[in-house]
């Protein structure tokens, strides 16, 4: 018999065709992690479905609006607490008006402006007379610094008051407060 070097074409065997059929064991983890998925996925959408099912949704809002605060003023004597309701208009302008005295008239009139920060941190101006018979008498300018979280927000700030203008300023007078959202800013 001859010798050959090479395979008659013939006889060649083609290379078995790749199977499209995956393995088990794919098939296993894949619907493994399929499984995961889904089960993160619910625990997603029950989370969000939660929070947006609540009385009260915590979104953040912006300081534009009306407010109502507890003002806690730390003067010499103790504690002296009013409660204003604040308005912060869209211009960055703010009024305010003291609790109601014996007359019905607001205790003080305030005015101011403000800014926030996308953070939601926020900063105010405020100047007001002192109330008659309050804890600080005289010509009030407040700068409050503070946080809004959801539907309310809190600050500090420090006071100073000018008696008269033969005076140098009392202060600084340590203030706080709290504040709860009522409604959106009326239209001007």
């Amino acid at each position: 018999m001859p010798e050959t070097t090479s395979a008659p074409t013939s006889a060649t065997i083609p290379a078995p065709a790749p199977s499209r059929r995956p393995r088990p064991v794919t098939l296993q983890v894949l619907g493994v992690w399929l499984a995961v998925l889904a089960v993160l996925a619910g625990f997603g959408t029950a989370s969000a479905t939660a929070g947006e099912t609540g009385r009260h949704p915590r979104a953040q809002l912006s300081l534009a609006g009306v407010w109502d605060l507890t003002v806690n003023v730390h003067a010499p004597d103790g504690v002296s607490t009013t409660t204003p309701r604040f308005t912060f208009r869209a211009d960055h302008q703010l009024s305010a008006e003291g609790p109601p005295d014996e007359n019905g008239q607001p205790l003080y009139e305030a005015t101011g402006f403000w800014t926030e920060k996308k953070d939601g941190t926020i900063a105010f101006y405020i100047t007001h007379g002192g109330a008659e018979g309050g804890a600080i008498l005289g010509n009030v300018q407040a700068v409050h610094m503070g946080r809004i979280s959801g539907r309310t927000f809190s600050t500090s700030a420090y006071a100073f008051v000018t008696v008269s203008e033969d005076l140098p300023p009392q202060g600084p007078v340590d203030v706080d407060s709290t504040a709860t959202w009522v409604s959106p800013a009326p239209a001007s």
